[in-house]
């Protein structure tokens, strides 16, 4: 559920919606199925394609997922190349297949997962400190002993920076801020983000929203600058019509990435179920300069700029016995 349901419900290439339908239900392999026709038909627009391919990355990682669950750990491996066929510079899949082949025992393929990752991601603290223990587990002492003089470096700069940031905004007595830039120094626990944002998801793949909630809250206290578990708590806020918790979320997923297409769609409908139609057309319009061929922002824009009809008021004959 990366969109409101409103939105989905906009979509109008069946294929698509489909993929979509069947990847929140947790049916990967229908999703994936769905979401290949999208891909492969003539009548996809450019954002229809981008969606199926965002769902058909996360189609692939759900279905490794379950397969890593059943302990099939071959086909695991293989679901993960297929999701970096179609998302080649996701560093995180780079580090999920990296961690299986470890578990499996291949050191090198491990080693070469988490080198891409690195590549895409130079800060990857996890990935690093992975990749230099199996290179110390392979005897080779020189190159583990420059990673982990890097792994040193990183996590000396990933307390220190925002450190610097959070001390600077408690000189100006900007509190909130100061509180962010802390939590993102001393609080940043990978695998503490990482479970609270799964089981989030799960939640509100399950229409459980409140969990949801509590669930991607507490992700962000571990992880502030990812702009997707905003997204997703916004989606959970709207579904329980906690309109003004939901535009907070929006707006920050912006602040992380303003580019964020996704967060502004759903910030737009989320501001028209508020009343807040000006703002909602604003959000639109930026939309549609990204994507002139969105359609859910097509469709609710027109909506917001028809002219509004005027309660007819019924004569006394009209009244009914």
């Amino acid at each position: 559920m990366r969109f409101l349901k409103a939105i989905r419900n906009l979509l109008g290439n069946y294929q698509l919606k489909s993929g979509i339908y069947h990847h929140d239900r947790g049916e990967s392999q229908q999703a994936i199925d769905f979401l290949m026709r999208a891909l492969q038909s003539p009548e996809s627009t450019e954002p229809d394609r981008r969606m199926a391919l965002y769902y058909l990355t996360q189609a692939n990682i759900a279905l490794a997922e379950k397969l890593e669950e059943g302990d099939e750990m071959d086909k695991a491996v293989e679901a993960y190349r297929q999701a970096l066929a179609i998302t080649p510079d996701y560093p995180d899949l780079h580090f999920r297949l990296g961690a299986l082949c470890g578990r499996l025992g291949l050191q090198t393929d491990a080693i070469e997962a988490f080198g891409r990752a690195l590549e895409l991601n130079p800060d990857y603290l996890e990935a690093r400190v992975r990749r230099a223990m199996l290179l110390l587990d392979k005897r080779d002492t020189a190159a583990a002993a420059r990673e982990f003089a890097a792994v040193r470096d990183v996590a000396v700069r990933a307390i220190d920076q925002p450190f610097e940031q959070g001390r600077q905004c408690l000189d100006r007595q900007d509190l909130d801020a100061a509180a962010e830039w802390m939590r993102t120094a001393f609080l940043r626990r990978p695998e503490s983000f990482e479970f609270h944002f799964r089981r989030g998801l799960r939640s509100l793949r399950d229409g459980k929203m409140e969990a949801a909630i509590e669930a991607l809250r507490l992700a962000t206290q571990f992880r502030s600058d990812f702009a997707d578990v905003h997204n997703y708590l916004g989606v959970a806020c709207a579904e329980q019509r906690d309109w003004d918790g939901a535009v907070a979320a929006f707006h920050r997923a912006l602040e992380v990435n303003e580019d964020y297409v996704v967060a502004r769609l759903n910030l737009a409908f989320t501001l028209a179920e508020a009343g807040r139609e000006e703002e909602a057309a604003d959000e639109l319009r930026r939309v549609l300069r990204q994507e002139p061929d969105n359609q859910p922002a097509l469709a609710r824009l027109e909506e917001l700029q028809a002219p509004k009809r005027e309660p007819r008021v019924r004569s006394q004959g009209d009244a009914r016995a």
